[in-house]
């Protein structure tokens, strides 16, 4: 999901990249919510409370205590290691039905009844704890029974009447009230309407739901972590609207049913049939106008995708959207997966916190995009998209593996744009390239530039090391322009057959489940037969990337050009030097080239070629297979200018 700039906050790769100290520079980028961009990345990470849960137990007898204090992994004041790791599933999460009862638009309150079944897991349980961190609960039944219960620390404990086995499934049924006045792109936002504003949409209330990372606790209990996954139904119900506009509700999954109720109320009805994630579970109300941009003549037909969108824009947005059916259509034949949901919405709302949000099957966006230019949005449209598979299909364990949520669909942006071009230019494959080409340099402009993180101080982008799982989103080793700078290189040293015959098989082998960092390198390992995990332990697991200074020598008299590399980034116990297989390419005078690889994993390395006419420029790493920031410290030296005819200096112009 795309970045909020305006608060320390979460999740996709249109806003986040050209924001973010380390992320993409391109004007597309997409991502999560967060915190504003700083000139100076803030050190990582801020310390956990003495009590946070997971902590381990900090320097040992006979260990090096004094640099403890000073050590980011370690807290100074408990001695704990700062580490977050997934919450403890002692009841796998089934179902869950919300009836939610908005008595009047023009307040941010709600009622709510959350009915849950789930199954007591690995042994018996005499307690439940959800995550609730805004809904006042009034009463819980379990199996029909009234249950004890307490609400601290955002969290809710259930004593259940009698102790549930293993296995067994249980039903419970909480009655609660909602006042969500304060929150701001966090759980439920309310959003007045404005008397003076454009048209009905905007004259009218908004409210919608922002549930990543670990907000949706706060309209409604749940396992806030995303190592959960349950079918889920919303059940809506509304006053009638006081104009001629009606009130529209947008939720995951399916439209069972829409009810005019005789008290004037309407009642809405969505179900979300497949298990999906706790955090993309989505709610959003409005005066919409609604146009399906699918249909029987769409490059996907079957599957309804409407965009819900301000009144007044319906015909902009149509042209905004177009290119959706396509997106679908190319990325279940490349993922070899059909699309997984009952259908594909795309929600426009205000007030949003972030770029987009790919709640499951009803992806939510900035307003502005309704109105955007031709074209302007595609990589947020593909990002988010293709987040339908990669974060709601497959999801990650823990924030800390987000990068295979979000480096995917950053990486699906390049991908859109490869496949766009293809179909344009079917008789020209260098120009999908050329296009895929520019998405990956886009992402690793910006990490080049101002990525400097060095162990310990700052994370890796596989770490759960944080404080905050917003700050997963946004720290120097991003997961977005990272993560598909990674994908990108796995498709450059596995080659394209091993690399998507891996990605189907990835996708096929863990779809509807979670994901590790490890699960993904075991498929491509299993494809390619090459073994992985230097690779991911160099960009995965730790912090920053090579700084290449690259000194080139040419000998006219042997016709012999040196190439000589010097790894200048720190170098230390914590960050040794990188293994390094960097492609070089020489263009020669008069046309032609030579191409080496330059094979190092010390702080130096270089190679010596023989060539048959003088080189004009070399090229480090053409296809950024080896993600590096690159400089010419030594360039070549320009060719000498040929002397007149009669020697002597040439004449003045």
């Amino acid at each position: 999901m795309p970045l909020d700039l305006t608060r320390p906050h979460t999740v996709r790769s249109w806003l986040l990249a050209c924001s973010l100290v380390c992320a993409l520079t391109a004007p597309h980028v997409a991502i999560a919510l967060h915190q504003p961009a700083t000139a100076t990345p803030p050190a990582e990470p801020a310390s956990l409370p003495a009590s946070q849960p997971g902590s381990q137990p900090g320097p040992q007898p006979g260990t090096d205590a004094a640099e403890a204090p000073s050590d980011p992994r370690i807290n100074p004041e408990t001695g704990r290691k700062v580490a977050n790791w997934p919450k403890a599933r002692h009841f796998d999460h089934l179902h869950m039905r919300l009836d939610l009862i908005f008595p009047d638009l023009s307040k941010p309150e709600l009622t709510g009844v959350m009915t849950l079944r789930a199954k007591a897991q690995g042994r018996t349980r005499a307690t439940m704890v959800l995550d609730s961190r805004g809904p006042k609960i009034e009463s819980v039944t379990v199996g029909g029974i009234q249950a004890t219960f307490e609400v601290a620390d955002g969290k809710l404990r259930i004593e259940l009447p009698r102790p549930v086995p293993m296995d067994e499934e249980v039903t419970v049924v909480l009655r609660y009230s909602l006042d969500y006045a304060a929150n701001r792109g966090e759980g439920l936002t309310f959003s007045a309407g404005k008397p003076d504003g454009k048209g009905p949409t905007e004259q009218s209330t908004q409210i919608h739901a922002q549930g990543q990372a670990e907000l949706n606790s706060r309209w409604f209990p749940c396992h806030d972590f995303p190592n959960e996954r349950l079918a889920t139904e919303l059940v809506v119900t509304l006053p009638a609207s006081t104009d001629e506009h009606p009130w529209e509700v947008v939720s995951n999954g399916r439209l069972e049913s829409k009810v005019q109720n005789p008290d004037g109320t309407t009642t809405w009805h969505w179900n979300q049939a497949l298990p999906h994630p706790p955090y993309l579970v989505t709610l959003g109300i409005a005066k919409f106008a609604v146009i399906d941009i699918g249909g029987p003549t769409s490059a996907r037909p079957g599957l309804p995708m409407p965009i819900y969108v301000p009144i007044g824009t319906e015909e902009k947005a149509v042209v905004v959207f177009e290119d959706t059916a396509r997106m679908v259509a190319f990325f279940e034949k490349l993922f070899d997966e059909p699309y997984p949901w009952d259908m594909y919405a795309q929600v426009c709302v205000r007030d949003f916190a972030a770029g987009g949000m790919e709640n499951t099957s009803a992806t939510f966006l900035m307003v502005s995009a309704a109105t955007s230019a031709p074209g302007s949005q595609d990589d947020l449209i593909a990002h988010e998209l293709a987040h339908q598979w990669f974060g709601n299909l497959i999801t990650c364990k823990s924030w800390e593996h987000l990068w295979l949520n979000e480096g995917w669909a950053t990486f699906a942006e390049a991908l859109w744009a490869e496949e766009e071009e293809r179909q344009n230019h079917p008789d020209d494959p260098a120009m999908a390239r050329n296009a895929y080409m520019r998405s990956i340099a886009q992402a690793a402009q910006g990490l080049r530039r101002n990525n400097r993180a060095t162990a310990p101080r700052f994370t890796a982008m596989v770490s759960n090391r944080y404080s905050d799982p917003e700050r997963v989103f946004s720290k120097m080793d991003n997961p977005y322009s990272k993560g598909a700078l990674v994908i990108h290189m796995l498709r450059q040293r596995l080659g394209d057959n091993a690399f998507f015959t891996g990605v189907r098989l990835y996708v096929d082998r863990h779809k509807f489940g979670t994901v590790e960092t490890d699960d993904f390198r075991r498929v491509l390992e299993e494809v390619s037969g090459q073994s992985l995990e230097h690779f991911f332990e160099s960009y995965a697991l730790r912090p920053g990337l090579p700084k290449l200074a690259i000194d080139l020598a040419w000998e006219s008299g042997s016709s012999t050009l040196t190439i000589a590399a010097e790894q200048t980034q720190t170098i230390d116990r914590f960050n040794p030097a990188y293994a390094l297989s960097l492609p070089i390419v020489v263009e020669l005078e008069g046309g032609g080239q030579a191409r080496t690889v330059l094979e190092f994993s010390e702080r130096t390395g270089r190679v010596t070629l023989a060539l048959p006419a003088r080189p004009t420029d070399v090229r480090i790493d053409p296809d950024i297979t080896c993600l590096a920031a690159v400089t010419k410290r030594t360039p070549l030296p320009r060719a000498k200018k040929p002397e007149p005819e009669g020697g002597g200096e040439p004449a003045s112009p």
